[in-house]
């Protein structure tokens, strides 16, 4: 009986602990068998729409669009990592595709990012992690 009447209140601090906290970041996920990508986005009013992956040649790419729901202009830092089918990190591919950028997205208006897998590799999945960044 004193533990059905512990739990009963540690059950529902959980409870509302849960929605006092925030929600977090947007998670999007897309995998078609030989490659996946996640996408993980904090920014208000940006939707992440249309993701799709391929893989050619060994190399993977990954395309998506960010569209800007809201009329003013908003700034977003992408950061990505590509990793192989066993979950390391692969090799920098700063040359080709830098893992960090920052884009300008106008209000009402989406814009198509493409990122392109590190040669030599075999990626099978791409994490990108979206934010915002003040003007």
């Amino acid at each position: 009986m004193v533990r059905l009447f512990l739990s009963f209140p540690l059950a529902a601090f959980a409870l509302l602990g849960a929605t006092a906290c925030s929600s977090g970041p947007t998670i999007l996920t897309h995998d078609n068998g030989e490659v996946a990508l996640r996408v993980e986005s904090g920014v208000d009013e940006v939707e992440v729409e249309n993701m799709k992956v391929r893989k050619r040649d060994g190399r993977a790419t990954a395309q998506f669009h960010l569209v800007n729901e809201g009329d003013e202009l908003r700034r977003v830092f992408v950061s990505l990592e590509w990793f192989d089918s066993d979950g390391f990190l692969l090799d920098d591919s700063m040359e080709v595709d830098p893992r960090e950028r920052t884009f300008t997205l106008r209000g009402e208006n989406a814009r198509t990012l493409t990122f392109f897998s590190p040669e030599g590799g075999s990626p099978s999945k791409l994490r990108c992690v979206i934010e915002h960044v003040d003007l």
